[in-house]
């Protein structure tokens, strides 16, 4: 890996639950998995069952031991139905720090344990031979990954404005926008930064405060699970349901002053050319927009 290589590539752009219909298929059917490559560190973001493919890729392509870090949103069922069948967890040699939401209620390792309960999933998680390090998160940390033998270095946040870093920074927000919260995450690098923003849902007018987060971003990942008309429909309503529109996503791209929106975490009855049709929509709105489609990769 280039040490100035800031890339990322898309495994699951999938909410809710997976699909494999045939009209769903350009854009992909996984749930939420986003590879980030920065300099020599590997970051991934959330387990879907995305994060499937990601790992037999990871073992086809790397011989030798690895280094990961994982970083979960929040852990409901579609962001973590992939962590399972994870191959690099079940490798004694990988070194693999398992970031999420945590408090003192209830620890992300906790959480963690009670998905693969014997009542949920025929083994436990003792059973991963992978070194893992498990880190809870509240929102308003900085994480700095550091060398591959060293832990991760976590202190509350005192700035966003963080800049030229030959290290990989993250920093979290944690928001109340999903039932039980949900952590937003930007990645700092060689004076850029991408934001991951899914399983949120914003006001029309979107969050002063993710807003904020999400100042002069270079790339913005944001959910945008609804049409406007769903959200609201008198049939079958999606408010309270912890996900933003398309209209709300591009606000917040707008107010933020990114410089470039994806439309993430795709309604599973969208198929190809629903999506289609939002990509025009959400560009007549803020013009450097995309959607997120499985195999895509964006370089920063």
């Amino acid at each position: 890996m280039a040490q100035d290589n800031f890339s990322l590539r898309f495994w699951g752009v999938r909410g809710s639950y997976a699909v494999s219909d045939r009209d769903a298929l350009r854009y992909g059917g996984n749930t939420s998995c986003v590879e980030v490559v920065a300099g020599k560190r590997q970051i991934i973001f959330d387990a879907g069952t995305g994060i499937i493919g990601l790992g037999k890729e990871l073992i086809k392509n790397n011989p030798g031991p690895l280094s990961l870090n994982l970083f979960l949103s929040h852990t409901h069922h579609d962001h973590l139905s992939g962590f399972y069948f994870f191959d690099p967890l079940f490798d004694k040699r990988n070194r693999i720090n398992i970031f999420g939401p945590g408090s003192g209620k209830r620890s992300l390792a906790e959480t963690l344990r009670m998905a693969m309960e014997p009542a949920l999933f025929p083994i436990g998680l003792d059973a991963l031979d992978a070194k893992t390090s498990i880190w809870s998160l509240v929102g308003g940390e900085n994480i700095a990954l550091r060398d591959n033998r060293q832990s991760p270095r976590i202190t509350k946040a005192v700035s966003l404005r963080i800049k030229d870093r030959e290290q990989p920074i993250i920093s979290t927000y944690g928001s109340p926008a999903h039932p039980n919260g949900v952590i937003l995450y930007r990645v700092f690098f060689q004076s850029k930064s991408l934001v991951y923003a899914t399983d949120l849902e914003e006001t029309a007018d979107g969050y002063p405060d993710v807003i904020e987060f999400a100042r002069d971003a270079d790339v913005l990942i944001h959910d945008a699970q609804y049409l406007e008309s769903e959200y609201m429909s008198t049939a079958n309503p999606r408010r309270g349901w912890g996900h933003s529109t398309v209209e709300s996503a591009t606000e917040v791209a707008r107010k933020a002053g990114v410089k470039r929106l994806v439309l993430f975490h795709h309604e599973p009855t969208h198929d190809d050319r629903c999506i289609d049709q939002i990509l025009k929509f959400a560009r007549r709105r803020f013009r450097r927009t995309t959607v997120a489609a499985e195999g895509m990769v964006m370089r920063l």
